[in-house]
């Protein structure tokens, strides 16, 4: 059995973690899910918790642990109990939602439960990957969105897994498999991912470190042009796999040799926030900012959608708090003239004191 500890958005982690398809157990501890899965090697791929890994009985524990010399634990107790029973030679006491570096790059982390069970974690979120795309970044403006890279990270793996569960590609499976396989050395495969708000490029660079192919557009592209070349020398760029950008303003037609029936994009975006709101900004000042966002979105739709080329756009919309976000009805009505149909998660993507979060919306054609 497997255990996750869920990020602080439990309903968006939960919806990127049906890619192993779970069966569920009930769990006593809040924020934490249980679970048996036939894909245990995809988890390490996901980015919805905080930390995942195995459930095994004390006297396991012996043979796993064997050859490791220090071990991160909840209660020191249980760490001398260690030392005695199993020969540890050092412990440290970490909680359960933190991560302490040293015991993830020289030891194992055990968290102690009931009846004699243990959780070992295997998987860690992936830390240094979004502190790097979100700060470290040269080209940044405060103009643009700037959707932050682990929210990134997980809209690209809800894009593959509704791809695959729609059966419209049926060679992304085989290819997501293939990566799965060969762990963490990387392959070039034929999946594109196409961000047409691609801003200062983070969809580009998290869709590079995940071996998938991308292209990026943006009515100005200078921000993401600037930061390839500094992405080039970090430890985690990918030359394996192919990332361009080019002009492109999203209420024009879709340029027609971007994409083609046989192998078509899947979207990934953040639109435009619109214009900046603050705890002053008014009930009128909502009303136009949701009046700007709503025709720049409802053309993009048009272009988009008529092309017919892309297998599925996964895409956050702004989502003004404390207030009617009447701008998702016109939303919804486009996409169903169009012929296509839209999911959402309820759970709204929000930082402290955000004024506007972001609602994670999923476009499929009808009957997918």
């Amino acid at each position: 059995m497997y255990f996750a500890i869920l990020w602080k958005h439990p309903q968006i982690s939960l919806a990127e973690l049906q890619i192993v398809q779970p069966t569920f157990f009930p769990s006593t501890k809040k924020g934490i899910v249980l679970f048996e899965t036939k894909n245990p090697e995809q988890l390490k791929t996901l980015w919805w918790c905080i930390k995942s890994g195995i459930i095994v009985a004390e006297k396991e524990l012996q043979t796993l642990l064997q050859d490791v010399k220090i071990i991160g634990i909840q209660e020191e107790a249980i760490g001398k109990h260690f030392k005695r029973t199993i020969g540890i030679r050092r412990f440290k006491t970490v909680k359960i939602n933190h991560t302490d570096r040293e015991i993830k790059e020289k030891g194992k982390e055990i968290i102690n439960l009931d009846n004699g069970k243990y959780w070992i974690v295997e998987n860690y979120q992936n830390i240094p990957l979004y502190e790097t795309i979100d700060f470290e970044k040269p080209g940044r403006s405060m103009n643009m969105g700037m959707m932050p890279a682990k929210l990134t990270h997980i809209l690209i793996n809800l894009g593959i897994q509704n791809t695959i569960a729609n059966k419209q590609l049926s060679h992304y499976e085989e290819e997501w498999n293939y990566n799965l396989a060969i762990q963490n050395k990387k392959s070039s495969n034929n999946i594109t991912i196409y961000d047409p708000f691609c801003g200062s490029g983070t969809t580009n660079l998290l869709a590079n470190y995940m071996d998938y192919n991308t292209i990026g557009s943006d009515i100005n592209i200078s921000y993401a042009e600037k930061n390839l070349p500094w992405r080039q020398t970090t430890a985690f760029y990918n030359s394996n796999t192919s990332i361009s950008f080019f002009n492109h303003d999203t209420t024009k037609p879709i340029p027609s040799n971007l994409s083609s029936p046989s192998n078509p994009p899947i979207i990934i975006t953040e639109w435009r926030l619109g214009p900046i709101i603050t705890k002053k900004s008014n009930s009128d000042d909502i009303k136009k900012a949701q009046q700007q966002i709503t025709k720049l979105y409802t053309n993009f739709f048009k272009n988009i959608l008529e092309s017919d080329f892309f297998s599925t756009i996964i895409c956050t919309i702004p989502w003004y708090i404390g207030h009617d976000n009447i701008h998702e009805q016109y939303f919804q009505k486009t996409i169903q003239d169009l012929g296509y149909g839209r999911k959402s998660i309820s759970e709204i993507y929000q930082r402290e004191d955000q004024q506007v979060g972001r609602k994670i919306c999923i476009v499929t054609k009808k009957g997918s």
